[in-house]
C-alpha cells in the first residue's frame, strides 16, 4: 500500500471514529446524568458539554449547518446584534453620524459638548463588544504587550505578574503600593 492510501484510510478510520463516539456521547450522556446519585458536580458539566458538542457534531455532518449557525445567522458569534439594524436603518446612522461630525467641525463645538457626542458613540457601539472589551481602546494589544515586555525585562515571571493582575482586580484597580502604603500609614 501506498503511504497516500495509508493516510486515506487512517482519515477515513477517525471519521468514523468521530461519529461513532459522538453517537455514544449522544445516549449516554444524558443516561449518566439521570442515574443516582443526581447532582450538579463538575462530572454532570462534562457529560452535559460532551452531549451538546456530540449534537452538534452530529448535526452539523447531517445537514451541513451546526446548531450554534441555526441559532446565530452570522458565522461569527459575536456580532449577533450589530445584525439587528436593516441596511436602510444603517445608511441612516452612516448619515446622521457623518452629519453630526461635519457640524462638530464647523462649529468648534464646547468640550462638553464634544464629550456627550463621544458618549453616544460609545453606547452607539454594540453590546456584546462593550461588555467584551470593556472600557478598552484602539492600542490596547500593544500597550499590553509593552507592559509584558518591560514586566519580563524587570525579571519578573508570569506568575507575578498574574498576581499583580488579580491584586488590582481584587481592589478596584488600586496599586499593591498604594494599598501597602495605606495600611502602613493606620
Amino acid at each position: 500500500m501506498s503511504d497516500d492510501s495509508i493516510q486515506k484510510a487512517r482519515e477515513a478510520d477517525f471519521q468514523r471514529f468521530k461519529k461513532y463516539a459522538a453517537m455514544g456521547f449522544l445516549v449516554i450522556s444524558p443516561i449518566l446524568i439521570a442515574i443516582p446519585p443526581r447532582r450538579l458536580d463538575h462530572f454532570t458539566v462534562l457529560h452535559i458539554s460532551a452531549f451538546a458538542v456530540s449534537a452538534n457534531y452530529i448535526t452539523r455532518e447531517r445537514t451541513g449547518r451546526s446548531i450554534m449557525e441555526r441559532i446565530i445567522p452570522q458565522s461569527n458569534g459575536l456580532n449577533v446584534l450589530n445584525e439587528l439594524p436593516s441596511e436602510r436603518a444603517r445608511e441612516i446612522q452612516e448619515r446622521l453620524r457623518a452629519a453630526r461630525e461635519a457640524r462638530i467641525r464647523e462649529e468648534g463645538i464646547e468640550k462638553e459638548e464634544l464629550e456627550k457626542v463621544k458618549a453616544r458613540q460609545r453606547q452607539e457601539k454594540g453590546v456584546l463588544e462593550r461588555v467584551w472589551m470593556g472600557n478598552e481602546e484602539a492600542g490596547w494589544k500593544e500597550r499590553r504587550l509593552l507592559e509584558e515586555q518591560k514586566a519580563l525585562d524587570e525579571g519578573k515571571g508570569y506568575g507575578d505578574m498574574i498576581k499583580e493582575h488579580i491584586w488590582e482586580v481584587w481592589n478596584w484597580g488600586d496599586d499593591k503600593k498604594k494599598t501597602e502604603e495605606g495600611k502602613k500609614d493606620e
